[in-house]
């Protein structure tokens, strides 16, 4: 599964918007184009999503 797949899987697990999901820490356009695998996130930005929604790196991968 590829890492905006997992981003989604995660964003529909807790119920939110992908304007929730990004919570200013990437707009939400770019957001949306990295769950469906047209851009790449930097490791600090999917480090800071996963933060700010409560996911732990080890349940991610």
């Amino acid at each position: 599964m590829k890492i905006g797949e997992l981003l989604q899987k995660f964003r529909l697990e807790q119920g939110k918007t992908r304007k929730e999901f990004a919570s200013d820490v990437i707009s939400p356009s770019y957001y949306c184009k990295i769950e469906k695998g047209s851009h790449r996130v930097s490791a600090e930005d999917l480090i800071e999503l996963l933060k700010r929604n409560n996911i732990r790196l080890s349940d991610f991968f």
